[in-house]
């Protein structure tokens, strides 16, 4: 497969720090050090629903083909 390797569209965690990011920054107090944002993201990890995961997972297929045909170029995705 010739592609970019660091393809975001290849790289579902991409699509779930989309979907961390307005939970971590949701007007809660803000972390007062390292430890408190690393404790908050892992709540918010283990809190993520396994069906995202899921959908993640399956939509790899479409994902590799809309790659393939863009030529490594932009998608959708």
């Amino acid at each position: 497969m010739s592609c970019p390797p660091n393809s975001p569209d290849l790289n579902p965690i991409e699509h779930i720090w989309d979907v961390m990011e307005p939970q971590l920054r949701a007007p809660t107090p803000p972390c007062p050090n390292i430890s408190t944002l690393r404790d908050r993201c892992l709540d918010i990890w283990y809190n993520l629903s396994p069906v995202m995961y899921q959908k993640l997972v399956v939509s790899m297929p479409k994902r590799v083909a809309a790659v393939l045909k863009a030529k490594g170029g932009a998608t959708r995705y």
